[in-house]
Parts: structure tokens; C-alpha cells; sequence
């Protein structure tokens, strides 16, 4: 439907798929790509362009959210909508990292291992649409306050390889140092009551609030005052027994330099060095409202 729509509306506006390639900066065979469904998906940025571009007043952008509700259980949908809506994010994660803060590289060792996943085309498209949400979620106008807990087991559990779980851990400090709170919960801290599974709390703008638990195989969304009360008594518990913030990046930074060593001091250099924020030519992310 997007791909039928996209070509229809390039028609009707006279314009070539060259043309149309330069208005939304991509290469004339993406546009290619995108009108006969080969390559990966079209992107959210590239499906708001498209829109722009052709002056479909939200009808690619409403199809392109549509084309992604069908490609995920209706469980995560649910909790995907309350969290586009969201002022205020919560995690706690069990065994990997939050999919809001994951590298590329950390995101294709861990979904590559989905048994739902047949192909190469299906993990690239997954990813896309992880890297997707963190854009829309994280650098909006005005994106949400996050704080989040991570088990002791997400630092120390190797995903891809030690590249690959450097580059996460320098994510985690980059997210720190924009405002996010995070918290490493220790082993030390003994048996707690989310040790089955990962918990997100979410509030949204008009005040409601939500729980969504996670496990390794199912999910659910949580929306009955008691409930989303008892999972947000369980978070409290976590973060007191968590690590203070500053602990808790001095321990990534000691985990980075430990069990992912890199091969060249540089690498442990760059680590070592507090995150700067305002460098010319660097990636920007806004900073978030405070997590405490």
C-alpha cells in the first residue's frame, strides 16, 4: 500500500523518481527501492519526506505506522503506543540493554538471535525500525524523561563481541551525560521481585499511567491502578538498592576497560575520558528533562 501510494502521488505530481530522490536527499535508486518493495523498508525520516515532498498531508506517514503495527505482536504495539505518547519512561532491564539506548551493532547481536527472524532482510528491517523509534522517541522536540535500572548481568553478559560491547557501553555514558539516569543494579543486591523478567513504567501527557512487563518470549501491558501501583512500589525498590548514578558510570567505565579491553590504548584512552557535550561536528542529542 505505502509503495502503490508513494508511486501514484510521484505521478500525479509529474515528478521522476530522480527528481523526487533529490527533493527528499536520497539516491535515485532508493526511490527505486521503495516504489517496487525491494532493498530494506523506507525509514521513518524517509517516509515524512516522502510525505512532505508530495504533499500527502500524513497519508504515507499513517501508512508507514500501519505497515510497522503489522510486523510486531499486538501486545509490544500496545506498549509502542503509550511510549510515542510518553513524558516519562522507566526501565528496568534484566539481561540487555533497553532497545531506546542501543547501538546498531548491540541491536543486530541481539535480535539476529529472534527465532520470528527467517532472513538477513528481516533483521536489517528490524533494526531500521529500532533505530527508527530511538530517532522519533529520544530526538524529538521534546522528548521524555528516562531513568533507567540495569541488572549488574546486562554489563556483564557479551553481545557480539568486545567491540561491539565497548561501543555500548560508551552509548550508555553518552546517554548519561544527556540527561539520562541510569543505575547499575548489582549483583550484591541479592533476589528482588522483577528477577523473572524486564519492567517499564510509563506516564504519559494527559497523566496516564501504564506497566508493561517483558520477558524473554511474551509481554504484557499493565493498566489498572493497582497493578501499575504494585509495579512502581517494585521499581522504587530497585533503585534503592541500585548503585547512585556516578557509582553506577564509574562501574561501566571499569567494565569497559576490564572485560572488553580494547586492543589499542586509545580505545581505553577515549573511555577514561568524561563525556563533552557542545563539540563541533559532533553528534547532537538534546538533553533530556532530569532523571532524579
Amino acid at each position: 500500500m505505502f509503495a502503490t501510494r508513494v508511486t501514484k502521488l510521484r505521478k500525479l505530481r509529474m515528478l521522476t523518481q530522480a527528481q523526487l530522490a533529490a527533493l527528499i536527499h536520497v539516491h535515485d535508486t532508493r526511490i527505486t527501492q521503495i516504489e517496487r518493495r525491494t532493498g530494506s523498508p523506507p525509514t521513518w525520516e524517509q517516509a515524512w519526506r516522502l510525505d512532505a515532498a508530495l504533499g500527502a498531508d500524513d497519508l504515507l506517514t499513517d501508512l508507514w505506522k500501519a505497515s510497522q503495527r503489522e510486523l510486531v505482536p499486538d501486545y509490544v504495539r500496545e506498549y509502542m503506543d503509550r511510549e510515542q505518547a510518553a513524558t516519562d519512561l522507566r526501565f528496568y532491564a534484566a539481561q540487555i540493554v533497553p532497545g531506546l539506548l542501543q547501538t546498531k551493532a548491540y541491536a543486530r547481536a541481539t535480535l539476529r538471535l529472534g527465532q520470528a527472524l527467517t532472513s538477513d532482510d528481516q533483521l536489517r528491517d528490524r533494526i531500521s525500525r529500532r533505530l527508527d523509534r530511538q530517532a522519533r522517541i529520544l530526538r524529538g522536540d521534546d522528548p521524555p524523561r528516562i531513568r533507567v535500572i540495569l541488572d549488574e548481568a546486562v554489563l556483564a553478559r557479551s553481545a557480539g563481541s568486545p567491540f561491539v560491547m565497548r561501543g555500548q557501553m560508551a552509548r550508555l555514558l553518552e546517554e548519561a551525560s544527556a540527561g539520562t539516569k541510569i543505575q547499575i543494579l548489582p549483583f550484591h543486591a541479592g533476589e528482588h521481585a522483577a528477577m523473572g523478567g524486564s519492567l517499564t513504567l510509563v506516564r504519559t501527557a494527559d497523566g496516564n499511567r501504564y506497566a508493561y512487563t517483558e520477558s524473554a518470549f511474551d509481554g504484557r501491558l499493565w493498566e489498572g491502578r493497582s497493578e501499575v501501583d504494585a509495579f512502581g512500589l517494585t521499581y522504587e525498590q530497585l533503585r534503592a538498592s541500585a548503585l547512585s548514578a556516578r557509582e553506577s558510570e564509574a562501574m561501566i567505565r571499569s567494565v569497559a576497560k576490564g572485560m572488553y579491553r580494547a586492543p589499542h590504548r586509545l580505545a581505553n584512552f577515549q573511555l577514561q575520558q568524561p563525556a563533552r557535550r557542545g563539540v563541533r561536528g559532533s553528534r547532537h542529542i538534546p538533553r533530556r528533562r532530569s532523571g532524579s
